[in-house]
């Protein structure tokens, strides 16, 4: 595959990835932004790409390395605002009295583990299965199973509870 190819390929995974930000809790704007900085990835490591394996795999390996550091970033720049006096910017798992259902699942997914919101993004939203799962997160196929049975009953737990 050539490199026009690769990335003519990946970018019919963008409506994907944005869905696969926004689900971490990202922003709209953020998530277009981490899109491109996963396409950026995808050039700088396109030569890493085994066509033998499926693009989309390939595809949320990077974009799942980006949210991390994504996640880094803002830590370390909360961490600086405190240090300096300001107030820390909110999370967008701080909206938990909106109506909307979309909302909701992003509230609870909010209260997930990384470990058990990732399974449930990948193996659910992006409808992977989970031998693909376990290749991106870099687990065995019984952890991602494991760890899909918990997040569904964490999940259930969350939703009781905002109903009570």
């Amino acid at each position: 595959m050539s490199d026009d190819e690769l990335i003519s390929e990946a970018r019919k995974f963008e409506k994907n990835l944005l869905n696969f930000f926004w689900r971490q809790g990202v922003q709209y704007s953020e998530g277009e932004d981490l899109v491109q900085e996963t396409y950026m990835r995808l050039w700088k490591y396109r030569r890493e790409y085994k066509p033998s394996a499926k693009l989309s795999t390939f595809l949320f390996l990077l974009a799942r390395q980006v949210r991390i550091d994504a996640l880094r970033r803002k830590t370390r720049r909360e961490s600086r605002e405190e240090t300096w006096g300001k107030e820390a910017s909110t999370s967008a798992a701080s909206a938990v009295g909106r109506v909307d259902a979309r909302e909701d699942v992003r509230w609870a997914l909010a209260r997930l583990s990384d470990p058990l919101r990732d399974v449930v993004e990948l193996g659910i939203f992006q409808d992977l299965p989970y031998a693909e799962v376990g290749d991106i997160l870099g687990i065995p196929v019984g952890t991602v199973k494991s760890r899909m049975s918990n997040a569904l009953k964490k999940l259930k737990e969350v939703f009781d509870e905002r109903r009570s």
